[in-house]
């Protein structure tokens, strides 16, 4: 089972959203033959609240233009409970980004609350360094 196996962790993002904005990140997965990107939605403060739109992407280079979706989007996600939303991606035959993108409705009725997480599997390459690995690492 390949979430049993160790994993390299990453902070994509956390932060609230409004009204037709758009937050996202890239993940580099050189060397990675799978990944899981957790997305962690608050539920709604509203009862007319409208859920953001969910999409991953990949491409060869970190050219936003260039991206292309490798699923369907999840339009609207119903936020009425706090969740957890995960993409379980066999990159064997992807390309080297991953891009994930979090977009709200033009009338969210709410703050969307969002949390992102991906972490890369079966690795080649350890990090070299600790500024591989993250803004701020220790290694002890």
């Amino acid at each position: 089972m390949i979430q049993s196996q160790r994993g390299t962790a990453s902070v994509l993002f956390v932060g609230a959203r409004t009204n037709s904005a758009t937050q996202t990140a890239n993940l580099d997965t050189r060397g990675a033959d799978y990944a899981v990107i957790s997305i962690a939605l608050a539920a709604e403060i509203n009862t007319n609240a409208i859920g953001p739109t969910i999409s991953v992407l990949t491409d060869d280079t970190t050219v936003v233009t260039n991206f292309a979706t490798i699923t369907a989007d999840r339009s609207a996600e119903d936020i009425t409970a706090a969740k957890v939303v995960q993409y379980h991606v066999d990159l064997k035959g992807q390309q080297r980004y991953l891009r994930l993108s979090v977009t709200t409705e033009t009338t969210t009725n709410d703050n969307v609350t969002v949390g992102a997480t991906g972490t890369l599997y079966r690795q080649a390459d350890a990090p070299g360094a600790a500024t591989n690995i993250a803004d701020v690492a220790v290694i002890v």
